[in-house]
């Protein structure tokens, strides 16, 4: 080779880089691209650069493809023969984190947010499975929640786009007496074969039972949910005032009801338990005079079953299943329709607040045409409910459980 075809050592090491790329792809042969000489004008077949690079100079007949690093902020994915990288992306869309930042070889890889999946070019929502369907695959970045029906023997009480449909429980596995026998969207119900006490954890109750209490719900289940849900039951159960509740009932708590439920009926049981404390009178019989109030206003004769749907439609978030409204109406008397109404949707929306949950109600029942006297008892429920102060005392009580574990050991409680 004459003096005038020696490779420069510039050029060497743009040979060097080619070769490097080669070994690093395991010697695969590069793909090639036609392109002619610029002095003979033959057609030549050169060699495409890699991924992470792009041509700085065409193949002669005397040299090789000659490929340089794509600069920062752009990349190339595959093997080519163009002269430039194209630009990464330099943001994410709505409701998109970044998952993988640009690189040489990638553009930055973005996804939905959790909860979220992409359709078409938007990230939306992941559905919920309605009561009765349980989720066979949760949604991912990429795909919706798959639902399915519950098969016999399973339920799924409410909107959900992540709980699977569970087994109903086994009342006489433990030891208790089959009153309901459970459906698609509703758990077994069981009671207590020597006390009569009913265990009920799921969602919907449409059996009618008179102890419901709108007041008790209002301040056990915010407590059960947020401030207790990390302490032990059987600490809850020491730290409590006043009459302690059987071992026997927090063992079958335990045993059928979830985590933030056991707490619940634990709260239920005590009160229950210290209704005649009169150390405790303000903080017992403060929810008793509450639900004397509630339970007289909710009082309403002859509603009809168009207008307890009304009040249904009113109400935010998840909606009592129609089915479940009726079971209802067939086993409650009309006086206690619309008391049984708002338990069945407070169970169903544990983590909304009722009082601003009933304040939406009237406006919406008002221009449905609802009658009168079904929006001043709603009004007057919320306005009972919003303006007791009992549940500032239950609140710090908790608060002294979680944090002193020993404070009821001295008075005014437990003496």
């Amino acid at each position: 080779m004459g003096a005038h075809m020696r490779p420069q050592p510039t050029m060497k090491l743009y040979v060097l880089f080619v070769v490097s790329f080669s070994w690093a792809f395991h010697e695969i042969p590069s793909p090639k691209y036609q392109h002619r000489d610029p002095l003979t004008s033959e057609p030549l077949l050169c060699d495409q650069c890699p991924p992470g690079t792009a041509v700085l100079t065409h193949c002669t007949a005397s040299s090789p493809t000659a490929c340089s690093p794509c600069p920062a902020r752009s990349f190339s994915e595959h093997w080519h023969w163009g002269d430039s990288c194209q630009f990464c992306t330099a943001v994410c869309k709505e409701r998109q984190l970044v998952r993988r930042e640009c690189n040489s070889t990638h553009d930055q890889l973005c996804e939905c947010v959790p909860g979220h999946h992409l359709l078409v070019e938007f990230c939306v929502k992941h559905t919920a499975c309605q009561p009765g369907y349980g989720v066979i695959a949760p949604g991912t970045p990429d795909s919706d929640t798959v639902c399915e029906a519950c098969p016999r023997g399973h339920f799924s009480s409410r909107l959900s786009a992540s709980e699977p449909c569970v087994p109903h429980r086994n009342c006489s596995e433990l030891g208790w007496k089959m009153l309901r026998q459970g459906t698609p969207t509703q758990d077994t119900l069981c009671e207590n074969k020597s006390k009569g006490s009913v265990l009920e954890c799921s969602h919907h109750q449409t059996l009618c039972h008179a102890d419901i209490s709108l007041c008790e719900e209002a301040i056990f289940q915010p407590l059960a949910s947020l401030r207790l849900s990390t302490v032990p039951l059987e600490r809850l159960l020491e730290s409590l005032p006043g009459k302690r509740v059987d071992g026997k009932n927090l063992e079958g708590l335990k045993k059928a009801c979830s985590p933030q439920h056991q707490i619940l009926h634990l709260l239920r049981l005590w009160r229950r338990q210290n209704r005649d404390q009169d150390k405790l009178y303000g903080i017992i019989h403060g929810v008793s005079q509450c639900e004397r109030k509630v339970s007289k206003c909710a009082s309403l004769k002859d509603l009809t079953l168009g207008d307890l749907l009304a009040v249904m439609d009113s109400l935010p978030g998840t909606k009592v299943p129609v089915e479940d409204i009726r079971a209802m109406v067939s086993s409650c008397r009309s006086p206690q329709y619309l008391l049984q109404l708002l338990h069945l949707w407070k169970n169903l929306n544990r983590d909304m607040d009722l009082a601003k949950g009933l304040a939406q109600s009237p406006r919406r029942l008002r221009l449905q045409g609802a009658p009168q006297p079904l929006i001043r008892s709603i009004k007057k429920i919320n306005r009972i409910i919003s303006t007791s102060s009992i549940h500032k005392m239950y609140e710090k009580m908790f608060h002294n459980i979680i944090h002193d574990g020993s404070c009821f050991k001295t008075k005014p409680h437990n003496e």
